[in-house]
This record gives C-alpha cells, sequence and structure tokens, in this order.
C-alpha cells in the first residue's frame, strides 16, 4: 500500500509538472484541425489567419426550395460569418485536453473541430417568416371557366403551411457545417387543408361542355376537360346580341316548332307557334335551350355561318347541329364569351 500510495504522488507530481509546463505555451496542439484546415503546432495569430480562409466556404448563399420556387439567404442579409477567435480558442483547448497525457506518453492529439459560425438569428427569423408568407395558402377547389374563347382550368391545390421552427433550425444546422457541399434545404411544409372539389371530379361531373366564342364565331365542344369538336356557328346580330354568361343546356328537342317571341322583330308572326315543316320556321332538325328563349338550332342559311346574322340564338349547319345533340346532355355547361 504505502508502495502504491508513492506511485500515485510520483505520478500527480508529473503531470502537474507537465501541465504547468505547458500552460505557459499559446501554440495549438500537433494533430489539431480545424474543419479541412491543419492548425497544429501554430500559434493563436497564424491559427486566426489560416481560419480566415474558411469565411469563403460559410459565407455561400443558401437556398430552400419548394416545388419549382427558389428562396436564397444570402450571408450579409443575416450576419453569417466564421467567428475566427472563438473558433481558434476552441482548437487550443481541445489541444490542452490531451496535453499532459500526450507529454507524458508522446503522440499527437488528432482531433478535427468544427469552425464557430455566428449569425443574427433574428435575422434568419425574418427570412423564414418571408419564406412562409410567399408559400402559406388555403386548399383551393377545382374550376372551369372560359377565357379567350377556350376553356381555362383551374387544379385543385392542398391548403399548406411552412413548418416554421423547423426551417430554422435547418438553416442554422446547415450554415454552421461548412463542410456541406451543396447550401440547398427543401422546405418543409405541413399539408393544412384538402380542396373538395379536383379537376377529376369535375370531368365526372360535366362530361361535356361548351364553349361559345361570339367573337371568332366559334362553338366548342369539350369532353372529360378536353377539346373535341369545333363548329363554325353564327351568333347574335348587333342589337340582338347573344348573351354572354354562363349557362347550362334546359331543354333539347328535336324538329322543333317555333315559340315566335312576342317581340317587332318577329313581324306578323309575333305570339305564335310555327310547326317544324312550316318554310317559316327558322329552327332546322334540332334545338337545345340555354337561356331565356336563346339556344342552340340547326339553320338553312348556312352562308349565315361565321357572322352575326341571328336574334340572338346560335346557329349551326344541321349536320354538326345534330351531332352535337347526341353528344351532349340536359345540364351539360354552357359558356357563352
Amino acid at each position: 500500500m504505502a508502495l502504491a500510495a508513492g506511485a500515485a504522488v510520483v505520478l500527480a507530481l508529473a503531470l502537474g509538472v507537465l501541465v504547468v509546463g505547458g500552460a505557459g505555451d499559446e501554440r495549438i496542439a500537433d494533430g489539431i484541425r480545424i474543419g479541412s484546415i491543419d492548425v497544429g503546432g501554430l500559434d493563436p495569430r497564424a491559427a486566426r489567419a489560416r481560419v480566415r480562409e474558411l469565411d469563403a466556404d460559410v459565407r455561400r448563399p443558401l437556398e430552400v426550395t419548394y416545388r419549382s420556387r427558389r428562396f436564397v439567404l444570402r450571408p450579409d442579409r443575416a450576419g453569417i460569418h466564421v467567428d475566427v477567435a472563438a473558433t481558434v480558442e476552441a482548437a487550443r483547448e481541445r489541444g490542452r485536453e490531451g496535453g499532459a497525457l500526450r507529454r507524458l506518453f508522446g503522440g499527437d492529439v488528432h482531433a478535427t473541430i468544427a469552425p464557430r459560425i455566428s449569425l443574427e438569428r433574428a435575422k434568419v427569423g425574418g427570412f423564414v417568416k418571408r419564406v412562409a408568407r410567399s408559400v402559406d395558402r388555403g386548399a383551393r377547389d377545382a374550376n372551369i371557366d372560359i377565357h379567350d374563347g377556350k376553356l381555362a382550368r383551374t387544379r385543385a391545390r392542398n391548403g399548406v403551411e411552412v413548418q416554421r421552427p423547423q426551417l430554422a433550425a435547418a438553416i442554422v444546422r446547415t450554415i454552421s457545417s461548412p463542410e456541406v457541399a451543396r447550401r440547398e434545404l427543401k422546405l418543409p411544409v405541413t399539408v393544412t387543408e384538402r380542396p373538395d372539389r379536383t379537376l377529376v371530379d369535375l370531368a365526372k361531373r360535366y362530361p361535356t361542355v361548351i364553349g361559345v366564342d361570339r367573337d371568332a364565331k366559334v362553338l366548342r365542344l369539350y369532353e372529360n376537360l378536353r377539346l373535341k369538336r369545333r363548329y363554325k356557328i353564327a351568333v347574335g346580330k348587333q342589337g340582338l346580341e347573344s348573351s354572354a354568361g354562363r349557362y347550362k343546356i334546359e331543354e333539347k328537342i328535336v324538329n322543333p316548332p317555333w315559340h315566335a317571341p312576342n317581340k317587332a322583330w318577329a313581324g306578323e308572326l309575333a305570339g305564335q307557334t310555327i310547326a317544324p315543316d312550316d318554310p317559316r320556321n327558322p329552327l332546322e332538325a334540332r334545338w337545345m335551350g340555354y337561356h331565356d328563349g336563346e339556344g342552340i338550332h340547326g339553320t338553312k342559311d348556312l352562308d349565315s355561318l361565321g357572322t352575326q346574322a341571328s336574334h340572338g340564338c346560335i346557329r349551326m349547319s344541321p349536320d354538326a347541329v345534330k351531332q352535337l345533340f347526341r353528344r351532349v346532355k340536359v345540364g351539360t355547361p354552357v359558356f357563352m364569351q
């Protein structure tokens, strides 16, 4: 026991001498690296000069991506830089931890420390808020409409919200790791709400859709929301224009009679019902009524197609109106533009 106690005292004294002897040495221990830079054996001044070389890597922009969108965080906007003094001091401390045993038993410390990165968290938080304001959105149902005479489809979308704390943490983690080759993050989002109606739902609800371009004198038939046919038409003349708006087919009649409206332009036929086989009946072959006496019908006056010639109705050739009649049902949407 006496021998063991004596040996312990000798070892403690030896270690104490080694530690005290090395306390005044400001050089970083051999074998210490800061990131990819070897700073072993350097004094603090030389080490700081080497560490500044890391600043260019640390100050690379960081990109946050969401689908096809990119948001860039630039270092000068977030006060990002290498804390040179703190990094060098951390390297010295790591060297000191194994200093006594290294001197006693020989060898290098062989340790790598990460650079100490400084950033302004409030500015990072401001960047996160800007991204969230741009991305956060409510759910949207699908819809269809007519623009420039053609069917426009608005796709449904989920409601999403940026996971702000997760994004901020990922930014700090990535910035604090200069060895990361690509500074790119995928934006973390949460689906907050799903739409009630998609384009698939609309295609099932409306297997056919009619779009009328009054300026181009063209009727377009869509099936499953895709263009199927184009037809040359005549529209209402000046003062009796075909009514713009969104309607639906309300009735379908084969070889329709004409219920002449009680208006001046109907002349002596005003208020009368003209039989289908009467040559005075302007409705040829088929009738598809959609709004307040207006409808789509065939005409014998083929020269009028492509012009403003009717009293508000949409005229088609007999063959075309028969084809359209077979394809559409009561309730089919009619977009008049």
